[in-house]
């Protein structure tokens, strides 16, 4: 491995970046951490607290400084890190982590990514009942039905997955492979660099 030696992890919200973070630590040996997880302990307040209380300028200044603190750990040593869906989106929380490190994109097709999250949605039948078991994101445009999270998903799915293709050094197609079978990829694939 180069000595762009840190793993930052980006993707679609439940690509699995937390799962595949402790894989990779374990293999490599080092910490990882989990961009929210750093939020919340900088803060207080979970990410969505801080969206849905303070607005978004307030999410992406908490974001950019726990990436910040993530930085003096890369200075020091090889770290894996799993970022909030919303990194893309997030200029200076980017620059924060690029010394260093190497952006691996988790992709996953849309309705593999939309399953999920309906998966997780408080429904009865195809009506959304709470729209707080939704990513805020979807939530703020309050769906009424499973079809209109489906809708609301799909533009912002398409201007992520562009936005991840720009930022990332390897990109790594998950298709169904098991969890094993895509951190042996990355593994390959980052120790090539």
């Amino acid at each position: 491995m180069s000595e762009k030696h840190s793993i930052i992890l980006i993707g679609i919200k439940h690509c699995g970046k937390s799962t595949q973070a402790k894989a990779l630590a374990e293999h490599y040996k080092c910490d990882c951490f989990d961009t929210d997880d750093v939020i919340k302990e900088l803060t207080g307040k979970t990410p969505r607290e801080i969206y849905n209380s303070e607005g978004r300028d307030s999410f992406i200044g908490a974001e950019k400084t726990a990436c910040q603190y993530l930085s003096a750990k890369i200075a020091k040593e090889r770290i894996i890190v799993a970022t909030g869906g919303g990194l893309a989106e997030n200029e200076g929380a980017i620059r924060a982590l690029s010394s260093n490190s190497i952006f691996v994109y988790l992709f996953i097709d849309e309705k593999t990514a939309c399953d999920r999250i309906i998966s997780e949605a408080k429904t009865d039948g195809d009506k959304i009942t709470d729209q707080s078991s939704l990513p805020s994101y979807i939530a703020k445009k309050n769906p009424y039905t499973t079809d209109d999270v489906r809708n609301i998903f799909h533009t912002f799915y398409e201007e992520r997955t562009s936005k991840y293709e720009m930022l990332c050094d390897i990109k790594i197609d998950q298709k169904n492979n098991s969890i094993e079978k895509i951190t042996k990829e990355i593994i390959s694939k980052v120790d090539l660099l």
